[in-house]
């Protein structure tokens, strides 16, 4: 194939069906590079915690978990801004073109694959933040969990924890659950 997807990587669908849905998708021009300027979204989801830290003995970085539930294609967005700013400048966002029922993998900077595999990668990576997190999407029928994971070791070697954080309709209130 020219297109590459018979490369073995990590993010790569290696079920049959999900591969041969992909490559329609890329044939059809259905699924792009994620080119997105115009692209209307709506904020679904906040994040309420997010860390992304590699400056000290213990390191940490946030991935967010979306599934499209949508029956096309479904640019989500995930912007990731400091505690004390609000929701008009991120310090950083990570994009993707999700397919139905793909799920992939926002991180606020790159973490081994032995850990998890960053389908998105926000961009910049962010090494020294905390705050919050929202995600967008073009469709509303996705799925959203969130985790930060704690590491050490200079390439983030050693796994300490996994946190999960909490996940709150955007513009309402945490029912206290």
């Amino acid at each position: 194939m020219a297109n590459g997807l018979n490369k073995k990587t990590p993010n790569m669908p290696t079920e049959p069906r999900a591969l041969k849905r992909l490559e329609r998708y890329i044939e059809l021009g259905e699924f792009n590079d994620g080119q997105t300027a115009g692209i209307p979204s709506t904020p679904r989801y906040l994040v309420t915690y997010m860390n992304s830290q590699t400056g000290s003995r213990i390191r940490s970085a946030t991935v967010v978990s979306v599934t499209n539930q949508s029956d096309k294609i479904n640019r989500v967005f995930v912007s990731y801004f400091k505690g004390f700013t609000d929701n008009t400048s991120p310090v950083g966002v990570a994009v993707f073109a999700i397919p139905p029922d793909f799920t992939v993998d926002f991180s606020s900077r790159n973490l081994p694959g032995e850990l998890t595999v960053c389908n998105a990668i926000c961009n910049p990576e962010l090494i020294f933040d905390e705050g919050r997190a929202i995600v967008s999407s073009m469709f509303p029928e996705i799925g959203v969990s969130s985790r930060i994971y704690y590491t050490s070791g200079d390439k983030d070697e050693n796994l300490l924890s996994i946190t999960d954080s909490k996940i709150v309709l955007f513009g309402r209130g945490n029912r206290g659950d």
